[in-house]
């Protein structure tokens, strides 16, 4: 490879070679490559090239294999160029690629008229999230059965934490539905009626019993997003939720939704 410039600056040539076919950068890119007798410097880069997006395209396939049934693999194949074009991978984890998909989706008019794919393409992303989360919770957090030791004055001050997979999801379409139905084990019509109307929905990984989409009431997802928000008990306790926080807040804790707490005064 010729000399003059910097390291950084031929990583950012080589990104941009990569995920943009028609940079006018990349003919420059070309010629500091090193030919061989049999590869020209567009030949080399081009094996690199097909490998890393052919591992982000297959990357994809397994996560959203749901809309990939939907919209079929030759129609999936064309979404995901295009994709990879406009979103190129900014981490060294494959398992973090994709999480800009729904927003993609959202402005990608070829599918405009299926105006719950991009919702559908969210609750995928979480379970793909949701399966890979961390089974502990992090330093620092006190057990549920910790809470007994809280003073009642103090109990004002807790913040409760959902388990670490929780992954709180809402759409104006039933794409839990959606989703069942197009399991491999699915056993029934398949008919899913868009007017059911919205849903609220929290993916998770339960210990007892493996990956989860539960449907919650708007109680339910209001308790737990004010949780998600980091919102103190006296704070959740104002509002609508709180008519039924005993009975919300049992229930997480039972199911094991609600998995510990940090007292902060």
């Amino acid at each position: 490879m010729n000399k003059g410039m910097s390291l950084l600056e031929l990583q950012r040539l080589f990104y941009k070679t990569v995920f943009d076919s028609q940079s006018p950068e990349n003919g420059e890119f070309y010629a500091r490559i090193k030919t061989t007798v049999n590869l020209s410097g567009e030949q080399s880069v081009n094996i690199y090239k097909d490998s890393i997006l052919g591992g982000l395209t297959d990357a994809l396939f397994s996560i959203y294999p749901v809309c990939v049934k939907l919209v079929g693999e030759m129609f999936f194949k064309h979404m995901v160029a295009d994709y990879l074009r406009r979103y190129p991978s900014n981490s060294p984890d494959l398992g973090d690629y994709g999480s800009e998909f729904s927003v993609y989706i959202t402005d990608f008019e070829p599918v405009r008229e299926l105006e719950y794919l991009a919702d559908l393409v969210t609750l995928e992303w979480s379970w793909h999230r949701a399966f890979n989360a961390p089974d502990t919770l992090a330093a620092g957090i006190c057990s549920i059965a910790d809470l007994s030791t809280v003073a009642e004055v103090d109990q004002g001050s807790i913040h409760f934490v959902t388990t670490p997979s929780a992954i709180l999801v809402r759409s104006i379409f039933p794409i839990h539905q959606i989703w069942q139905v197009n399991q491999e084990d699915y056993v029934g019509n398949g008919i899913v009626n868009l007017d059911d109307g919205a849903v609220c929905l929290v993916v998770w990984r339960n210990a007892a019993f493996g990956m989860r989409i539960d449907v919650l009431s708007e109680q339910e997802y209001e308790f737990l997003q004010a949780v998600t928000d980091g919102k103190s008990f006296s704070e959740i306790a104002t509002l609508p939720c709180a008519s039924d926080l005993s009975g919300i807040l049992g229930r997480c804790m039972q199911t094991g939704l609600i998995a510990g707490f940090t007292l902060v005064k």
